[in-house]
């Protein structure tokens, strides 16, 4: 309740204050706007609607920033993908998701930000498993990628919980056991030699 009785009163006083510094020069400004932007996303509610447009093209600009993964941006890059991703998962209607959820699974696994990585990929698990169809993509077509950030996440070092670890690994074997034979030869397929391995010695 006080939360809602704060964000009524300054909502429209800061939101645009944070869009406008989410694409300042200095890097440390550019990382809190747009983590501050994922707050707004993931709390905001219909507030937030009216400007979901607005936050995609800032968010873009520091996702496609030529020096994005550079050391200096790249806390900035990692908050950018983690409000993109809560705005696919809070604001879905107000999205064209066949364009922004590929974009958002294009920037995944995030490994600048540890803390923030271990939210996106737990948010990615959440994602999966309420799928509507949305995130699968047609005919499957972005398991491959997903598939292979589980990989890289459950191969890295501090990309993720325990217990998110733990829903990939899950999530891995439902795979299995409900996709058709083609599709998970295909998806197997695409992946890295070594993922493959790690993976096939994670499920066995």
């Amino acid at each position: 309740m006080i939360l809602l009785m704060w964000w009524d009163r300054y909502y429209d006083t800061f939101l645009p204050f944070l869009l406008e510094a989410c694409n300042d020069e200095n890097p440390d400004v550019r990382q809190a706007a747009v983590y501050g932007l994922g707050v707004c996303a993931e709390f905001g509610a219909s507030a937030f609607k009216p400007l979901v447009g607005e936050a995609l093209s800032r968010l873009n600009v520091v996702i496609r920033h030529p020096n994005a993964l550079q050391s200096e941006n790249v806390m900035a890059y990692d908050n950018a993908v983690s409000a993109l991703g809560k705005i696919c998962q809070f604001h879905r209607d107000s999205i064209d998701a066949a364009q922004v959820i590929p974009a958002w699974l294009n920037c995944l696994p995030i490994k600048g930000d540890l803390i923030e990585a271990k939210v996106v990929h737990d948010q990615l698990c959440s994602m999966v498993e309420r799928s509507d169809g949305d995130l699968l993509g047609p005919n499957h077509q972005y398991l491959p990628k997903i598939v292979a950030v589980f990989a890289e996440v459950l191969c890295g070092k501090d990309l993720a919980t325990e217990q998110t670890a733990s829903r990939m690994v899950n999530l891995l074997r439902q795979l299995q056991q409900t996709l058709p034979p083609a599709t998970l030869a295909s998806t197997w397929s695409s992946l890295q030699p070594q993922q493959q391995l790690a993976l096939q010695s994670i499920l066995s």
